[in-house]
């Protein structure tokens, strides 16, 4: 089966400073808004509709990226002064962990959602 995960909800309290945020840390285009709602591009086949509401769950994504992109947004979220770890219990101690096969850390966004961010090593 050929399956693809297109269009993903992120509820947010504000969508506009949501959308801002994704765009310097991850650069996310954006290219549509509905009434409050803001949708943005994370890649050619996955969007982010950003969904304005006050009560929501805070979620957990996963982004794969490559060595250059990880080394770039280690860059932005210094720049936005963000808290960031090496684990998901240390989210302030501004380390990277570091295997073997593969580069990670961990922060959260304004809306208090966790994100993961990995890239394999290449040799």
């Amino acid at each position: 089966m050929n399956i693809n995960l297109v269009h993903f909800i992120v509820p947010c309290i504000d969508s506009v400073i949501a959308k801002n945020f994704y765009k310097r840390i991850f650069n996310f285009k954006s290219v549509k808004a509905e009434n409050k709602n803001i949708i943005v591009t994370v890649n050619e086949k996955l969007k982010f509709e950003l969904e304005e509401t006050q009560e929501y769950t805070n979620n957990h994504y996963v982004f794969e990226v490559d060595e250059t992109s990880f080394d770039e947004l280690i860059v932005n979220i210094k720049k936005e002064k963000l808290l960031f770890g090496d684990n998901i219990n240390e989210l302030n101690n501004k380390k990277v962990r570091q295997s073997s096969s593969k580069k990670e850390i961990f922060f959260i966004d304004p809306n208090s959602h966790l994100f993961q961010i990995y890239a394999k090593i290449s040799y």
